[in-house]
């Protein structure tokens, strides 16, 4: 029901009304948690969905400012866009007490954004309020949208929160507006769509003239060139690293600018220097679901377990509804040796994402590590047609031939696609080294080893005595050859 009906009756300044509630449910936690549900766009332009996911974006980074408040990630959020589940059981799922929900109706300049905070343990309604005004106001409604939650759990703030929670990112709308819009389009995936989100980036900072958050948006848009297969050439790296020095040179440092440089080191393979800086980015935000997910995986690929478990821990927390979190968990166990204990997170990654082949890739791989290859071919089956073409898609397949290798057909050859995108990722390579692995060929399996090394997976334990479809290619010279490189460098790899 849109939420101005039950505003009628609660003017501005007047007290939310409260009727009998039952007892709190004791399955929510006690603390203070809050998740910023997706605000619906009540316009009749289609376009106008980007606006509303962008405010949400914008409530949520400003209360993930305070220390005293634990906020659910937008990504979380966001996959509960659009459900007919009861309060209760949303906070369950993102494990917070409270929930943020509202509206935004746009019509040309003018706005009218809705919200209320709902206590969900006893579904009561905290707080609501109705802020009407131009495209202009949009900045001042978000802050005032803050500044009321904070009142309304008593929230203390120090003079350094009070100010970070009145600072806008970018306080020009026609430069906010193009941010949204960029953003909207690089969830896409697409070279188009990408193309479209590097221009609108471009356009906002010749209007601002230059904004920290606008250029990490655009280096991480370039990155994503190569994220989604589209261009492993220098050309995106480059234009990141430009994007990068720029942050550094107008605030010198920054948790933008740090994770950037990050993501950066990790895609050239220098996984020592990414944690680095990841590390100084998490001091400057530590909360942020991003700059934790890489991290933890930079520990993990480095062999370094026991560092990579409290970011797991706190990502979850924080962001429990991504896929990709969900299989985290998972992750450091297969790089503790406990492999059973993997099969349920990468089975929950691919429940919440059944269409993503990079899930379907991960939990073939899991299965295979856990000796559970009948059951593979099934889940190789369950590929969508788009989902087969891609790169995981393929790989997925290429695992499957290499089953049926095992038992004497004729393994074919990986296309130059697959060869470009696994020089170029650890994963890849490692998927490939498997695959080759089964089908008894050592030579390959070997080579695609070396090139996930030279991609800064240095997981020495894993290689040398967990994986067991490696066991085959550990009385090979060049496989101990490898391992005394690898050990060297797991040894050498700073915490």
């Amino acid at each position: 029901m849109e939420i101005d009906t039950w505003r009628e009756n609660n003017r501005r300044g007047a007290s939310p009304r409260h009727e009998p509630r039952p007892q709190a449910d004791t399955t929510l936690p006690a603390s203070l948690s809050i998740a910023v549900l997706p605000f619906a766009s009540l316009g009749a332009e289609p376009d106008n969905e980007y606006f509303a996911d962008g405010l949400t974006e914008e409530i949520t980074t400003r209360l993930a400012k305070l220390a005293s408040l634990h906020v659910t990630s937008r990504t979380s959020s966001a996959r509960l866009k659009g459900t007919d589940k009861d309060a209760a059981a949303i906070a369950r799922e993102l494990r917070v007490r409270y929930l943020l929900e509202g509206s935004v109706r746009r019509a040309g300049g003018r706005l009218r954004v809705a919200a209320q905070l709902i206590e969900a343990s006893i579904d009561a309604h905290r707080w609501s309020e109705t802020y009407d005004g131009t495209i202009e106001d949009i900045f001042a409604i978000q802050e005032r949208i803050a500044r009321e939650i904070v009142h309304s759990l008593s929230l203390r703030l120090t003079s350094e929160e009070d100010k970070r929670l009145s600072e806008g990112a970018i306080d020009d709308p026609r430069a906010y507006e193009c941010y949204l819009r960029a953003r909207h389009e690089g969830w896409r995936w697409r070279k188009e769509s990408i193309d479209r989100a590097v221009q609108l980036l471009s356009d906002g900072l010749t209007t601002i003239g230059g904004n920290s958050r606008l250029l990490a948006a655009l280096g991480l848009a370039h990155l994503q060139y190569r994220d989604a297969g589209i261009d492993f050439s220098e050309g995106p790296l480059v234009a990141a690293e430009a994007c990068a020095r720029k942050i550094f040179e107008r605030e010198g440092a920054s948790s933008a600018g740090f994770q950037l440089r990050g993501w950066i080191s990790y895609s050239r393979a220098n996984i020592q220097d990414a944690v680095c800086d990841l590390r100084l980015a998490l001091d400057l935000e530590p909360n942020n679901a991003d700059t934790l997910l890489l991290l933890s995986n930079c520990y993990l690929i480095s062999g370094r377990v026991a560092a990579a478990r409290p970011l797991i821990e706190r990502l979850v927390s924080i962001d429990p509804l991504t896929p990709v979190t969900r299989c985290m968990p998972g992750w450091a166990d297969l790089a503790d040796g406990n492999l059973a204990a993997a099969i349920e997170p990468y089975n929950q990654m691919l429940r919440l994402d059944p269409a993503s082949p990079m899930a379907r890739l991960f939990y073939v791989w899991v299965l295979l590590l856990n000796g559970r290859r009948d059951e593979v071919p099934s889940i190789v089956d369950g590929l969508t047609a788009d989902a087969a073409l891609t790169v995981p898609g393929r790989i997925a397949l290429f695992l499957n031939a290499a089953l049926a290798a095992a038992n004497g057909d004729t393994l074919p050859a990986i296309d130059v696609d697959i060869e470009i995108a696994a020089r170029e990722s650890d994963v890849f390579a490692r998927m490939l080294t498997d695959a080759y692995a089964i089908a008894g060929l050592s030579e390959p399996a070997i080579h695609w080893l070396g090139v996930a090394v030279d991609r800064g997976f240095i997981n020495y334990p894993f290689l040398a005595e967990v994986n067991p479809m490696l066991e085959r290619l550990r009385g090979e010279e060049g496989f101990r050859r490898l391992m005394t490189q690898v050990h060297a460098r797991w040894e050498r790899f700073e915490v």
